[in-house]
């Protein structure tokens, strides 16, 4: 097949472009957490609590006067979350634990909604690899409490210096 037209101009398949169009779309399909631990290799997937068909990111949580369980969803960009036990208020930042062997989860860095704010690491591994890592605020409500990947969070921060 020729590559270019009589009249110089260069003829690209039809196939190749369907492709192209493709491999874009997939860009934009979220992507679900399948593995996570806590910083001592316990696995966080709570197969009986699925929020939006994915099983969720089961976890402790506490703050002065106040402790409980939940499951976060493991989709990209889904803020949903099922309450255990406990209870959440909007704004307030929680510390968050494994619910197995009790392990604070880990602080990527610090999150710019509020000054006392951390974006908490998840481990997709057993051992923690922060280039294999989830990330989220640990403040109910922030926009950042969302499931980001942890390379995402400090490209952002390197390019520009805030969350």
């Amino acid at each position: 097949m020729d590559r270019f037209s009589k009249d110089g101009r260069m003829i690209i398949p039809l196939v190749q472009r369907k492709k192209e169009i493709e491999r874009a779309d997939e860009d934009k399909v979220r992507y679900v957490v399948t593995e996570a631990y806590c910083p001592n290799g316990c696995s966080i997937i709570d197969v009986e609590h699925k929020i939006n068909g994915a099983a969720g990111l089961r976890m402790k949580f506490k703050r002065p006067g106040a402790e409980g369980e939940l499951v976060l969803s493991a989709i990209e960009g889904d803020f949903e979350k099922i309450i255990l036990s406990g209870e959440l208020q909007e704004g307030v930042k929680d510390e968050l634990y494994c619910p197995h062997c009790g392990a604070m989860f880990k602080k990527l860095v610090n999150c710019s909604c509020k000054s006392d704010a951390d974006m908490v690491v998840i481990g997709l591994t057993p051992k923690l690899d922060l280039n294999n890592a989830i990330s989220f605020c640990n403040v109910t409500g922030c926009p950042n409490g969302t499931t980001i990947k942890s390379g995402d969070v400090i490209r952002h921060l390197r390019l520009w210096g805030k969350i």
